[in-house]
């Protein structure tokens, strides 16, 4: 416990060096990190092999744990790209103030969370996310990974190390925290040490760091992604069918697939069945007929929940009731029934005749993504650099008393 702790402390002596560190020393080393994640490219795939060799391809995980040559330039990509996008710390223009009849003079700055850190699954393309966004909005970062991207990470993360070291920076902005789960107790209650704590992925992870940290959560729930299909869609029927097969198929085993459809009863018997057949030639598993609970699955697979309703105002009470809050839509050409599912469904992101899948940082603009926030507090949605900020109040005067 006591080396866990120092180390903690280490990462927390580390962070603020960072202040010392230029915007442009910053984007420096997120540009560098991209050109040694590219020269490494075949160490990084050899490495990915040795964590893939021991998992089943047909788990949901597989897909998200591989590293292919696109993937590899992809993240180069989207460093080179983080580098273009504006300093998080310079939300608010500094010369901004305010001049109080006390004659105080009170500015508004923006400052880093300190130390991030984040539990999160065998995805070790998340790793470089998480680095380059704390690098970038001048924060040090605790990495607590799944066991299954051990040899994936370990290689990217010896990549930045190098990087920071060639640039004089203090490694210790990083730390690998062990992945002994007893342990977790220990970055749980760190408070002093650790600003937030980030938990991505499973439900019982999700509700198991909420429940025993004292640190700060910035949380999600397990997505269950719902489209409601209008009766007033019918003219453009076969574009719906079109959508509503490549949100559920195109991938899968990702957080913005579709999960549960609700089909209104109106709609025609002959474009009902139309559709049912054309969803099972797409090799959509239909599950129809399900319990309460069944609802609350996140399907990660070619598995779609299928319920009829009455109305509009039936679907959103299931949207109430089941969702995560994530991202749900509605495909209607009926513009109040549109603007009802906009006021009344209280997802991070609602999209009208849109697919979900859509719900992605690239899709965004917002630069790489940190999490995905479906809380209401601080942020929400898409948390990139600019998330990961918060503000302080800077006070000046001529020696005024009070």
């Amino acid at each position: 416990m006591q080396t866990i702790l120092e180390n903690l402390q280490r990462v927390k002596i580390a962070s603020k060096t960072l202040t010392n560190l230029s915007f442009e020393k910053r984007n420096k080393i997120i540009g560098e990190i991209w050109k040694a994640i590219i020269k490494n490219k075949e160490l990084i795939k050899r490495e990915n092999q040795r964590d893939l060799a021991n998992m089943d391809i047909s788990n949901p995980m597989y897909d998200r744990l591989l590293l292919n040559d696109d993937r590899i330039i992809s993240i180069g990509k989207w460093c080179d790209e983080l580098v273009e996008i504006k300093n998080p710390l310079e939300k608010y223009n500094l010369e901004e103030k305010i001049e109080t009849k006390d004659w105080l003079t009170i500015k508004k700055i923006w400052i880093p969370l300190w130390v991030v850190a984040c539990i999160y699954e065998a995805r070790p393309n998340v790793t470089i996310d998480l680095i380059i966004m704390c690098i970038k909005s001048w924060n040090a970062v605790i990495l607590r990974w799944w066991k299954e991207a051990k040899n994936s990470n370990k290689i990217l993360i010896e990549i930045v190390k190098d990087v920071l070291k060639n640039n004089l920076v203090d490694e210790n902005l990083i730390y690998n925290y062990p992945l002994n789960r007893e342990e977790l107790n220990i970055l749980y209650n760190a408070i002093w040490l650790v600003d937030v704590i980030i938990p991505r992925w499973w439900r019982s992870l999700i509700d198991s760091v909420r429940k025993n940290s004292i640190v700060p959560v910035i949380e999600t729930w397990a997505w269950v992604v719902h489209l409601y299909l209008d009766n007033d869609i019918e003219n453009d029927f076969l574009k719906a069918i079109d959508v509503i097969i490549n949100a559920k198929i195109s991938r899968p085993s990702v957080c913005n697939a579709l999960d549960t459809l609700l089909i209104n009863k109106n709609i025609s018997t002959k474009n009902i069945t139309y559709l049912i057949k054309n969803l099972k030639q797409a090799w959509i598993i239909i599950l129809d007929n399900l319990n309460d609970n069944d609802y609350h699955i996140e399907q990660l697979s070619n598995m779609l929940s299928i319920k009829y309703v009455n109305n509009i105002e039936e679907a959103i009470n299931h949207i109430d009731t089941y969702s995560s809050l994530h991202s749900d839509w509605i495909l209607s050409n009926n513009k109040e029934n549109i603007e009802l599912f906009y006021k009344s469904v209280n997802s991070s992101v609602v999209y009208a005749n849109t697919s979900t899948r859509f719900s992605d940082w690239s899709c965004f603009w917002f630069g790489w993504e940190i999490w995905i926030s479906t809380q209401k507090l601080h942020a929400r949605w898409p948390m990139w650099a600019e998330s990961l900020v918060t503000y302080k109040y800077v006070v000046e005067s001529n020696f005024k008393i009070r």
